[in-house]
């Protein structure tokens, strides 16, 4: 059960804003027999620097989207909501600036109950909401700053089955790569931990292109948590090219039987157009495609460069020798779909400008060659800095009215 506390961490929201309320704690995780009760506190705590702080208290569901997205509404008829076994001492309670007030619940499990997991939460809100002056906008936003308690009951009494299937497969092509969408349903009534892998072969299942895993939507972790008889989107990318032909993709589920996994096998076709006059046709795709890096005055570098055949068709490739930037092996084969790994060194030699540049060319005996550019330097503050990453605050804004405009 801790593993699942530990999932829910985030359903608590958190908003910017001077007049938020601190609760404590944020989550329960408990296990309560059938016909028996159990009493809690939420210690609610009133902010520094805010007046009398009027508060809405009250049980909701907890619902996890196919895409993973959280949301508190009511469910009708759930038959994992445990909302109606919680009794709430005050619905509405004022605080003062750094007051604690001490709030009791109870929760009471009725004799006739199904042993099993149940979800709830305890929404924590101001009654009124707050204005917050956008800085960007000449207007002003509403908004609430929420907390939401989570809690999760186990009724024990019964051991579950865990029950998994696939409710979905589809291959989603690019021009280089191959994405898969699937979905997982939990037939089940308890709560899975699932993880997903998808496996390329060709259509005769005599060679495997590569095994990659697939994600649930807004989870970064290998596993991923299933609400009993939810369903939750998973996808990956295979990260490199398939030549045209016909495949098998083999798209499995852990969910927690490592005897019994939820299989499913699609098969695609891939169709690359070719021109009638190969010219002007690429078969060869790189892993990077454009290199830049920091190389000190007389050092050398190595760089690792993915090669692969996108063609149906064996192919020769040769590169083009340079003489501060070479590749060994410089002469290689590749069968349909091959990847090879080949080795760039790099050994520049700088004029007063601290700056080398160069393009390397993989030719192969069909189609027109594929470059890879390449800069390097001596200088740190030439490279391209990456962006800062997005800090993303999650605010529910519900109305926002316009300032009104000096007349003076």
């Amino acid at each position: 059960m801790k593993k699942i506390i530990m999932l829910f961490s985030f359903a608590m929201i958190l908003v910017i804003n001077a007049n938020a309320v601190k609760v404590s704690p944020v989550r329960f995780d408990e296990s309560i027999a059938r016909g028996a009760s159990k009493d809690f506190v939420l210690n609610l705590t009133g902010s520094k620097g805010s007046y009398n702080q009027d508060l809405l208290i009250y049980p909701s569901d907890l619902y996890m989207s196919r895409n993973g997205a959280l949301s508190f509404d009511s469910i009708k008829d759930s038959k994992n909501s445990c909302v109606k076994w919680i009794k709430i001492e005050k619905s509405q309670i004022s605080l003062l600036e750094d007051q604690t007030v001490k709030l009791k619940f109870k929760i009471s499990i009725p004799s006739n109950a199904s042993p099993g997991e149940y979800y709830a939460v305890i929404m924590v809100e101001p009654e009124k909401f707050s204005d917050v002056k956008d800085k960007n906008k000449p207007i002003m936003l509403k908004m609430k700053s929420r907390v939401a308690v989570v809690f999760v009951l186990q009724v024990p009494g019964r051991s579950y089955e865990k029950k998994g299937e696939i409710a979905e497969v589809k291959i989603l092509q690019t021009d280089s790569l191959v994405k898969i969408s699937s979905a997982f349903q939990n037939s089940g009534d308890i709560h899975l931990d699932v993880k997903s892998e998808a496996t390329i072969r060709s259509a005769d299942g005599k060679m495997t292109f590569g095994t990659f895993p697939l994600k649930a939507l807004s989870n970064s972790k290998d596993e991923a948590f299933v609400f009993p008889g939810a369903i939750r989107d998973f996808e990956g990318v295979l990260k490199r090219p398939l030549p045209t032909g016909d495949y098998l993709a083999e798209v499995s589920y852990n969910y927690g039987y490592d005897f019994r996994k939820a299989r499913k096998i699609q098969k695609f076709s891939i169709n690359r157009k070719v021109p009638l006059d190969e010219k002007n046709a690429e078969f060869v795709s790189l892993e990077p495609k454009e290199i830049r890096l920091l190389v000190p005055k007389g050092g050398r570098r190595m760089q690792v460069v993915k090669i692969t055949n996108t063609d149906y068709r064996s192919l020769n490739v040769s590169v083009a020798a340079n003489d501060w930037a070479s590749i060994a092996p410089n002469n290689l084969s590749l069968k349909p779909g091959e990847v090879r790994n080949v080795m760039l060194t790099l050994v520049p030699m700088y004029d007063q400008s601290q700056n080398k540049e160069t393009v390397v060319s993989f030719k192969a005996d069909r189609g027109k060659a594929t470059n890879m550019k390449v800069f390097v330097t001596g200088i740190k503050e030439n490279l391209t800095a990456s962006p800062p990453k997005d800090t993303i605050i999650n605010v529910k804004k519900t109305d926002k009215k316009p300032t009104k405009k000096s007349t003076k």
